[in-house]
């Protein structure tokens, strides 16, 4: 009886399937992987690209200031920046509330972009009544969120400061300005605010007796320094007020009355009069005085100042000649000046009209 040479057994049913599926599985996982690392790479580029940009948070830090909102606004900016902004005694009037909202509500046609010759700078275009703007906002990153994104932060070259000079203010007993329709008070003639970047501001003063008004515009221009921000002068012009003006016509009218209501040749404590070698009938003198329109009140760092005090009076008077008897009817013009002088006294303006040596 012969043997059946012994084989080994055959494998069990259905293990290549097995294996070239596990293969398969994970040729596929490494292919997702490597996809999802990739879209995940382009989904960093892209966040990074767009929303973690200097363009992005100036845009952000716009929208917080025309909402009014100051704290939100300082939430852009470098810490240190502000730790170094805290040290100055500066108004901070336009830094939050009314004020900041006025700032920002002639601005007009925003537009954000990246400065292509400076990183970490962001452009911001803009228009006020069809006149077009430029500012610059430079910002750092000191760190980044989720290891990929930078967190960039507004310098201290984004927020200004703003001088401005009120020549002759306290002569004119002004003590306070207006900025953006908040009081604000003068010190030597003068206020310093803190502004962000850009802003609109609008200043006046409106008392009785003098007035002036000034916009200025406060951009960061870009040719200048990143480090600190630009100082920014402005100097407020003051003049007389309708009511100055006229208070000092109505003064100099009621003294030039005075004097024509004296029926002689030279009136007392009037820079007008003649001679006359003639025999003067004095119930026919009569004096024409000038209208008082042509002068003007002025203001000016000294004080208050009245060109144009040159005047010329006509007066007519019957008369006898010395020698002959024969009646005349004389008329003469009279030229003089006035001396004027103009000063407050409290709330008061006083105008003391005299005639000139």
């Amino acid at each position: 009886m012969s043997q059946v040479p012994h084989s080994p057994p055959p494998p069990p049913p259905g293990a290549p399937g097995r294996t070239r599926s596990r293969r398969g599985l994970l040729v596929a996982w490494a292919a997702a992987l490597v996809l999802a690392l990739a879209a995940g790479g382009v989904a960093i580029w892209q966040v990074s690209e767009r929303i973690y940009t200097p363009g992005h948070t100036a845009q952000e830090y716009w929208d917080s200031i025309t909402r009014g909102s100051g704290s939100e606004a300082l939430g852009f900016f470098d810490p240190a920046a502000l730790d170094a902004a805290e040290g100055a005694p500066i108004d901070s009037l336009l830094l939050d509330g009314d004020a900041l909202a006025r700032s920002a509500a002639g601005i007009e046609n925003t537009r954000f972009e990246e400065d292509p010759g400076q990183q970490g700078r962001a452009m911001m275009q803009f228009d006020i009544e069809g006149e077009s703007f430029e500012t610059q906002l430079p910002m750092e990153s000191q760190q980044n969120t989720l290891a990929f994104f930078p967190d960039w932060e507004l310098t201290a070259a984004s927020m200004s400061q703003l001088q401005i000079d009120v020549p002759g203010a306290a002569a004119g007993g002004i003590a306070q300005i207006t900025v953006n329709g908040e009081p604000v008070n003068l010190e030597n003639d003068s206020a310093t605010l803190r502004t962000y970047v850009p802003a609109v501001v609008e200043i006046a003063v409106d008392s009785e007796w003098l007035v002036g008004a000034s916009r200025y515009v406060v951009v960061q221009d870009a040719g200048k320094g990143d480090d600190d921000g630009q100082s920014h002068q402005i100097t407020l012009e003051l003049q007389a007020s309708e009511a100055a003006q006229d208070l000092l016509q109505e003064e100099v009218e009621a003294y030039l009355d005075g004097c024509a209501d004296q029926q002689v040749l030279m009136p007392a404590g009037c820079p007008m009069g003649i001679n006359t070698p003639n025999q003067v009938v004095t119930e026919s003198i009569s004096w024409r005085m000038p209208e008082p329109e042509g002068l003007t009140l002025d203001f000016a760092e000294e004080g208050w100042e009245t060109p144009g005090a040159d005047m010329s009076a006509t007066v007519t008077f019957d008369s006898r000649h010395f020698h002959d008897g024969a009646s005349l009817e004389e008329s003469h013009q009279v030229d003089f000046a006035l001396s004027i002088e103009v000063g407050a006294s409290g709330e008061e303006l006083i105008v003391a009209v005299s005639g000139s040596d």
